[in-house]
């Protein structure tokens, strides 16, 4: 019993570990970007510009109502979107219903970040890694879904998201890296500006989203 709280000791000790918990990152990393708890009761229009390197831009508007559970969403004029609850509707284009729930996950999550990891159920790995990056020292959290497998990069001094990746398969490194820059405040939330995306483990760029102003 001795021999392994000892090793138990030196390994939660051993460099590139805290001993901070998750929720201790995520309840500092809500107070910065969202210190009011105002995201259960969002009730904005969000405005997006999306660029890609061929230079096929859109333009998106989001219409989310937290407090309801409704979105609506408008790509182009050529895609719209609307979704209550669980139930969705296409109002403009050939796109299935269930394509506009995976629109609907995919703005609320990126986009409701750090937010949305107090999602009940969200299955984070209990041991809080400690990295660097661009000179920063930062909080890693790991949490692992059913189909990937993401790492959340939080400023270990003001809470502040500065990235995310994920993988489909660790073993491969095959996935995503998304790295975030600027911010701009919708209804007291400090949402992260501008998301550029890149292939891993190439780092090959694939676009990035602006969100340019709410309404």
């Amino acid at each position: 019993m001795e021999k392994l709280l000892i090793l138990l000791l030196v390994a939660l000790s051993a460099p590139g570990f805290s001993q901070i918990t998750p929720y201790e990152v995520l309840d500092k990393a809500a107070s910065y970007h969202d210190p009011n708890g105002k995201w259960k009761e969002l009730n904005a229009t969000l405005l997006f510009t999306e660029t890609r390197p061929s230079g096929d831009d859109r333009k998106t508007t989001v219409v989310i109502d937290n407090t309801r559970s409704y979105m609506k969403i408008n790509r182009n004029d050529e895609n719209v979107y609307e979704i209550l609850g669980e139930s969705s509707k296409v109002l403009v284009g050939d796109h299935d219903e269930a394509r506009a729930l995976r629109m609907r996950n995919y703005y609320l999550y990126l986009w409701g970040l750090p937010m949305k990891l107090y999602d009940e159920g969200t299955p984070f790995d209990r041991d809080v890694e400690e990295e660097t990056l661009n000179g920063i020292k930062c909080h890693v959290l790991r949490v692992v879904y059913e189909e990937d497998t993401w790492y959340f990069h939080f400023d270990q001094s003001s809470g502040r998201m500065l990235q995310y990746k994920f993988y489909k398969d660790e073993d491969t490194g095959k996935g995503e890296l998304i790295t975030l820059e600027d911010e701009i405040t919708v209804n007291g939330i400090k949402i992260p500006q501008k998301r550029s995306w890149y292939t891993l483990p190439e780092m090959k760029y694939l676009g990035t989203d602006i969100l340019t102003g709410s309404e």
